[in-house]
């Protein structure tokens, strides 16, 4: 059953990253895409009971922290 289960896991990620939309979060929450989402919106995105909208709001949690050079 544990397979089964991590099986359904590695697809909803994959979903997530091969389904991503350009504004996609940002409608998902409702803020106007020519402004920035706030991190305190992200991190409560990321307890969302959506899964996509977690998973995607997850990745933004992430990439955020990345930085540029």
């Amino acid at each position: 059953m544990s397979e089964r289960k991590n099986e359904t896991v590695k697809l909803s990620q994959h979903r997530v990253v091969m389904h991503l939309h350009k504004g996609g979060l940002h409608r998902a929450l409702g803020i106007p895409e020519n402004e920035v989402i706030p991190k305190e919106r992200i991190e409560a995105a990321t307890h969302s009971n959506n899964s996509h909208v977690r998973a995607m709001a997850n990745l933004a949690h992430t990439m955020g922290e990345w930085h540029k050079k």
